[in-house]
């Protein structure tokens, strides 16, 4: 990091932001834990990458996670977690040890037993203004603290709604959300208007923005079909349903929730990038920008590792967004790359950021990771003669506050 970009790191921590999607879990689940740093590290990305996982938990000890995280120390889904021990703790080291456990983790309690950790850490220490909230395990139930949080609604279960047993990759169906409301559904008429009470209830109660990460249950192609294809998989007999019926049926409901999205000038968040089979390609959804041109579309995760193609969409699709969330985790070295694209190539506008973590500290250092990467790459511009020093500490706060005010429906 050269002299200036380190110099925009401290002013971009002190600039107000808007923090574009969080998945932050309640402090109940990590004070009831017996080993709150344990339970904090399985809440994070390392779970997803540590040898002898399965899915995105562990259960190990502390000496296995030790032993386990001692094979990757290099890996950023690590090194954010100590970047953010680092800041909020003091954490006076380079790595976890048997050594330096207990006294971190009873920090770490000591924390949680003081409250209010999402004001005085990202609202009082980070200036994050407002957090976009995706409770992707509570469908439909938009009640939060709006002093701080503008809640999602996420697709992703509605995919699934072909029959009464199938669930999406959060184990979740829209069935859950009907039988709650007392909604009855028998025909597929009655299951659009399920979709439609629960984007009215959206937009009513004032959601931020409609989430879609079915990224990582099928691929992003999908085609215009019509209704009475769709409708096969609904009636099929439970089990019966073939790949080809289940596709029409998501391609359909995907097109609806577009549709929707633009009567009711509500925007999309999409997941691209990891996902099933890596089938997650932004390009593959150019024939739904070319046709939502009313509906204001943010990509999420730079499209790892097809980084090349948001930036280059975005030139020709003034509705699309780029957001680094989770990119800076994923590699710091594509965010970089990515972001340098972006800005050539939009100019600084519709770009944003945001943590994607389930607890305080994983949104703190992915907070961190984003700002290193903003101010490492307009550093970088203003020391190649690219940029005026000014300009790109505008460019910086855009990026962090106006760009993502213009997109979400309630700010």
């Amino acid at each position: 990091m050269n002299d200036y970009s380190a110099e925009l790191f401290l002013a971009l921590l002190e600039s107000s932001k808007i923090d574009t999607h969080e998945h932050l879990l309640s402090d109940e689940k990590f004070l009831k834990s017996p080993d709150i740093l344990l339970t904090t590290l399985e809440q994070s990305y390392l779970s997803w990458i540590l040898p002898g996982t399965t899915g995105r938990t562990f259960n190990f000890t502390r000496e296995e996670l030790l032993s386990r995280i001692d094979t990757i120390p290099a890996s950023s889904f690590y090194r954010y977690l100590i970047r953010a021990f680092q800041f909020m703790y003091g954490f006076p080291d380079d790595s976890l040890t048997l050594e330096n456990w207990e006294s971190l983790s009873q920090q770490i309690r000591s924390d949680y037993e003081k409250g209010e950790r999402t004001r005085r850490w990202l609202q009082e220490k980070l200036n994050v203004r407002k957090i976009i909230l995706d409770r992707y395990w509570v469908i439909g139930d938009f009640e939060v603290d709006r002093s701080i949080f503008l809640p999602t609604l996420r697709l992703d279960s509605f995919f699934f709604g072909y029959n009464r047993e199938a669930r999406d990759h959060d184990d979740q169906s829209p069935y859950f959300y009907s039988d709650r409301e007392g909604i009855e559904i028998e025909t597929f008429s009655d299951y659009l208007n399920l979709i439609d009470h629960i984007l009215c209830k959206g937009k009513k109660e004032g959601i931020g923005t409609l989430k879609c990460a079915v990224a990582y249950d099928r691929g992003l192609a999908f085609e215009k079909v019509p209704r009475e294809k769709a409708e096969r998989a609904f009636y099929q007999k439970t089990g019966e349903e073939t790949i080809e019926e289940i596709t029409s049926f998501q391609d359909f409901i995907f097109h609806y929730f577009l549709q929707k999205a633009g009567e009711l000038n509500l925007p999309l968040q999409i997941h691209t990038g990891p996902g099933k089979a890596f089938q997650a390609v932004p390009s593959f959804l150019g024939p739904i920008f070319e046709e939502y041109r009313e509906v204001k579309i943010s990509l999420f995760h730079g499209g790892f590792p097809w980084i090349g193609e948001p930036g280059a969409m975005a030139i020709f699709y003034p509705h699309l967004y780029l957001d680094l969330v989770w990119l800076p985790l994923l590699s710091p070295t594509f965010a970089r790359l990515a972001l340098r694209e972006w800005l050539e190539a939009t100019g600084g506008s519709r770009i944003m950021m945001g943590g994607d973590s389930w607890n305080v500290e994983g949104a703190v250092g992915s907070i961190i990771y984003n700002l290193e990467t903003i101010s490492r790459v307009l550093g970088e511009m203003v020391e190649d003669g690219y940029l005026a020093k000014n300009t790109a500490l505008e460019l910086g706060k855009r990026i962090l506050w106006d760009n993502p005010r213009e997109f979400f429906a309630s700010l």
